[in-house]
């Protein structure tokens, strides 16, 4: 409290020297060898009447920023005449709420890297444990400080790694823990862009309708989303330094796809809800809802800077906070008449407004515009109060058979009324339940598309024409075979059926075993040909024993015939080199390995099932941060 209303003092009695032209660096407040010159009694009296400030107070402030401006003004003939940089570096918060601001000095030429020793060197912190950003962007190592944007009397802000219990007992460093989550993204992006169906990632409206989107923009998106959804994970453990680091990360993925996305939306649909839904053999999880996930992603990282105590120190605070809010009206419009529109109902996405208002209320308080700052927390304080539900009626809703979290928001989008709330709830299951079902009808059938393989031309084949033959009478293996080499052409597939018998034995691709290595080996230790242990697999549908006695009795050598069926193979046999283009799933198509499923599964074991998860806010901090700014404007009005 005492810093806060120090600062107040001193931004008061700096506007008032401003407005009276007063220069303290410069005489006769300031000798030229300067030292202290005349002290503004008449001024200080003056001030001390017209802001009922003690003197003394008016007096010592007045002294403190002298100093500061004979600082400033010798860091800038230093950056002029040497190039030598002062940075404002800005320690984290102590454990007593007390703010560290130490100066560096440095060449901008200078990398990243050696500010961070700098700095650790000046605030005794390991540098591994440091993150430096400035302008709301983490300052890299590799670049140099001018690459970067960096300026004389540039404002860093420090971020302090810490060490969970259970990393420092395998010692391992939440650096690493972070970046290991971003490379997690970035595979499980990868796996977008080459539309996979083992990890699949799918970006829909909220009817369920796919949205068709370019590969790279898919790619950049998802990696967006997914680096945003574990800066959430992060924000709810209310570990806030890594929480910031990821999300400035999404930040700068969204940038590179927001401009394309925002023209592709503009022109697909009025109202979108982005959904992506990640499938597993053991998981489906939803990542983010909403075009709105922009402006969410905003206020997630201003709400990271006002937990770490630095959200009046970072300049695009404000920046982001109206871009937030211009992305919101748009989304949902000015009344939520837009959202209702599509949805029927608001009442969740006020908790949105109401952390969007409360953080522009903290930021106008810190631009001591105390009359706008009153104003928007007034308002945050009369959303809280739409958002907040009788204990009493939630656990009523709870007795039909709902959880907390469905009864919570039903009773916030329906005015607490709990038959229209079990209606809301009733029918957002129904939609969902739709939703998922279509999702996963439409990955099923792009995984029987990755089965069937491709045509001669290197088109997939055409699962209506396979099915067509099937219902002709043949069987699914000369079927696929015969689409595939006829470039799904339906009559010439039937001349090729025709004219080659054998294509009869071929196994059916939709059941078939995957080819590993370790059966490729076993064969091998027999004494034969890698090639032609893998044809003998496929001929005998990944049977070892069958395959090793067909080996034996053909001498080792089986026709070439059975190196096209290459559907068989798993992402693993990177030896099957002769295997036909004709036939074989690209490269890009096959499955993960054991080490990145395990990966992948850890990046979204702790996301979210439910896409609403975002908006269910339990108020608590808000109302903490509330009542806790409310009262910093009392003492200060």
């Amino acid at each position: 409290m005492a810093e806060v209303t120090q600062e107040h003092h001193q931004n008061l009695i700096r506007e008032k020297l401003n407005g009276d032209k007063i220069k303290l660096w410069l005489p006769p407040f300031t000798l030229e060898t300067g030292e202290k010159g005349e002290e503004p009694k008449e001024l200080i009296k003056r001030y001390s009447v017209e802001l009922k400030l003690d003197e003394d107070v008016i007096k010592d402030i007045i002294e403190s920023l002298r100093q500061h401006a004979l600082q400033k003004l010798a860091e800038r003939n230093q950056f002029q005449t040497e190039g030598i940089a002062t940075l404002k570096v800005k320690l984290p918060v102590t454990q007593t709420g007390r703010k560290q601001v130490i100066s560096v000095k440095i060449k901008l030429e200078e990398t990243g890297r050696k500010l961070r020793e700098l700095v650790a060197e000046s605030s005794e912190e390991s540098a591994e444990r440091l993150k430096l950003i400035s302008t709301g962007k983490v300052i890299t190592d590799d670049l140099t400080l001018k690459e970067q944007n960096l300026k004389n009397g540039s404002q860093i802000m420090t971020v302090l790694l810490s060490v969970t219990e259970t990393e420092a007992g395998l010692k391992q460093r939440e650096a690493e823990q972070v970046m290991k989550t971003r490379e997690a993204a970035e595979l499980l992006s990868s796996r977008a862009a080459i539309d996979d169906t083992e990890f699949d990632v799918q970006i829909a409206d909220q009817t369920g309708r796919p949205l068709k989107l370019p590969k790279e923009e898919k790619k950049a998106l998802t990696l967006a989303m997914t680096l945003h959804e574990k800066g959430r994970c992060f924000l709810k453990e209310q570990n806030y330094s890594s929480a910031l680091l990821l999300l400035l990360e999404a930040d700068l993925e969204f940038c590179k796809c927001r401009a394309t996305m925002k023209l592709f939306i503009s022109e697909q649909v009025e109202m979108i809800d982005i959904v992506v839904f990640i499938f597993t053999s053991k998981c489906r999880a939803t990542i983010l809802e909403a075009v709105d996930n922009y402006a969410v992603l905003c206020l997630d990282i201003v709400w990271s800077y006002l937990c770490l105590k630095n959200l009046d120190q970072l300049p695009d605070a404000a920046r982001r906070l109206k871009t937030s809010e211009d992305c919101l009206i748009r989304s949902y419009g000015s009344n939520m008449e837009r959202l209702t529109a599509v949805k029927g109902k608001s009442g969740s996405e006020v908790a949105l407004f109401m952390r969007l208002h409360l953080l522009q209320g903290v930021i106008a308080f810190h631009q001591h515009d105390f009359t706008k700052s009153s104003q928007l927390l007034k308002q945050a304080e009369n959303d809280l109060k739409k958002l907040t539900v009788d204990p009493n009626l939630i656990t009523q809703v709870m007795s039909m058979g709902f959880s907390e979290r469905e009864s919570r928001l039903g009773l916030r989008a329906c005015d607490s009324d709990i038959l229209q709330a079990v209606d809301y709830i009733m029918t957002k299951k129904k939609e969902k339940e739709e939703i998922k079902m279509k999702v996963k009808a439409d990955r099923e059938k792009r995984k029987k598309v990755r089965h069937l393989g491709k045509t001669a031309n290197g088109d997939w084949v055409n699962p209506e024409n396979f099915e067509m033959l099937l219902n002709m009478g043949y069987r699914p293996g000369a079927a696929a075979e015969a689409i595939r080499q006829a470039n799904n052409d339906v009559n010439l597939a039937l001349e090729v059926l025709q004219t080659k018998p054998e294509l009869l034995d071929l196994p059916d691709p939709l059941q078939a075993i995957p080819i590993t290595d370790a059966m490729i080996i076993q064969l091998t230790m027999l004494g034969f040909e890698p090639e032609m242990c893998r044809r003998a697999l496929i001929k005998h549908h990944g049977d070892s024993c069958q395959a090793a006695a067909d080996l034996v009795q053909s001498g080792g050598v089986i026709s070439e015939r059975w190196s096209s069926t290459s559907q068989l193979q798993s992402s693993s046999d990177s030896s099957g080199s002769s295997a036909s283009s004709r036939t074989s799933t690209s490269s890009e198509t096959d499955g993960v390995s054991e080490e990145q499923r395990e990966v992948l599964n850890d990046l979204v074991s702790d996301i979210k099932q439910d896409e609403d998860e975002y908006l269910d806010l339990n108020l608590e901090e808000e109302k903490q941060f509330l009542s806790e700014y409310r009262a910093l404007l009392d003492s200060l009005t």
